[in-house]
């Protein structure tokens, strides 16, 4: 990596997140931080410094759900991150009430923008870009309103040409033109879809009487699921041309034409279960792909499962082509490109489910690992991905003892294959 007196002008980035539990520790990543946090780097091969950027909310009662530690004063932080684990605080930017709730982060992935989006259940959310530079300050190159309520993901598309946000509380999906030159914003929202057609919300805020998300129980699981809930937009990394979006509120994953010449949600193609539909709720949060392999996988926050898909590449090819030639996309109306393959839980059987959620999940870029965070269990799960013709996976379930996290030989294991 470039040291942070280098002359270059250019970051390479790495994507990743916090697997931690909760919410803000003013001026700390601990595991009582919900935080986002950003890497980057000069080159993959080069480990000796990253940038980490870190994310902390400031006023809890405009959340969906009930954090624990206490609300942030500044909710932007840049920390140098060296080998050895040691974390030095750089920058400090974002009074707490004047960037509300910062949530989900991403960087560009060609520039060195990062973007954050801002959660409030009862006011727009807000999605803010920053250049970041070397030394790690930030400079605000522009903010937009997000066109809805708890803005919670955030996906650049492959074309680099528009950003696509998620508003969880009122579950809209909107696209934000970029620019090329720069990475800020070439304009306000372009487009919208709205899966309540315009309805209003039946759930109430938790301060109004409504349920604090952070739970588990039958009642909050009622209230959550009375309304439609997106919780991520991932773009297929093949062709760019179908949206998965979980919907936590239906149970449910959804497919969308993307038009990417456009820049706007298409067609719904196709709803499926994020899960084997046993009649409980699941919950899906996250959307992941295997680097590899054709496989996605999603974590469903409520039932504490992972989800394993396998992914027709000839079924995405076709909607590709069939967008290229401007033809009419109702022929994919009921065809799936995801076939769910298999199931697994994240905590031990014997621990009931209603005391965990599930938070984060990611696939290590070798492909060997998918890592999941459970808040409750205050766990993370490792997956272990085995590479043969029908790949099989051991997953470490809620290990304590780091040094076996990855072991084969640990008691507590399952299996899956796919």
């Amino acid at each position: 990596m470039v040291p942070f007196n280098s002359e270059h002008k250019v970051l390479h980035h790495q994507q990743t997140s916090i697997l931690t539990t909760d919410a803000s520790i003013d001026g700390h990543i601990s595991p009582g931080n919900r935080s986002s946090t950003t890497t980057t780097s000069h080159d993959d091969n080069e480990v000796d410094q990253q940038l980490f950027f870190v994310t902390s909310y400031s006023d809890f009662d405009k959340l969906a759900h009930g954090p624990r530690g206490h609300s942030a004063k500044h909710t932007l932080r840049v920390y140098k991150f060296d080998t050895d684990g040691s974390l030095v605080l750089l920058h400090v930017a974002g009074e707490g009430a004047l960037v509300i709730n910062p949530a989900f982060s991403r960087f560009h992935p060609r520039l060195n923008v990062v973007y954050t989006c801002t959660e409030d259940i009862e006011e727009n959310g807000q999605i803010l870009a920053y250049e970041i530079n070397t030394d790690g300050s930030l400079v605000e190159i522009g903010r937009v309103d997000a066109g809805g309520t708890s803005t919670c993901y955030i996906t650049i598309d492959k074309d680099q040409k528009h950003l696509i946000a998620v508003n969880y509380w009122d579950s809209s999906l909107v696209v934000i033109p970029l620019s090329k030159e720069t990475g800020g914003f070439a304009g306000p929202i372009q487009n919208t879809y709205d899966p309540r057609q315009g309805l209003a919300m039946k759930a109430a805020a938790k301060k109004h009487g409504g349920a604090n998300h952070s739970n588990n129980d039958d009642t909050t699981i009622a209230q959550r699921q009375v309304d439609p809930h997106s919780h991520a937009l991932v773009l297929d990394p093949f062709e760019g041309c179908v949206a998965y979006v979980p919907d936590l509120g239906k149970d449910l994953v959804r497919e969308f034409w993307y038009d990417k010449e456009g820049g706007k949600i298409g067609s719904e193609l196709n709803v499926l279960p994020s899960g084997l539909s046993t009649g409980k709720a699941d919950g899906p949060r996250y959307f992941e792909f295997h680097p590899r392999f054709n496989v996605a996988y999603v974590v469903n926050e409520l039932s504490s499962t992972v989800a394993v898909f396998r992914v027709d590449r000839e079924l995405l090819s076709e909607i590709a082509r069939a967008a290229k030639l401007k033809q009419p996309m109702d022929k994919f109306k009921g065809r799936s490109t995801l076939k769910l393959i298999q199931s697994i839980k994240t905590v031990p059987s014997a621990f009931p489910t209603q005391m965990n959620t599930c938070g984060r999940i990611c696939v290590h870029q070798s492909g060997r690992f998918v890592i999941v965070s459970n808040r409750g269990h205050e766990s993370i799960t490792i997956f272990r991905v085995k590479q043969s013709k029908w790949k099989q996976w051991q997953s470490n379930e809620g290990v304590s003892r780091p040094s076996r996290l990855l072991s084969h030989s640990w008691r507590n294991t399952s299996s899956l294959s796919i």
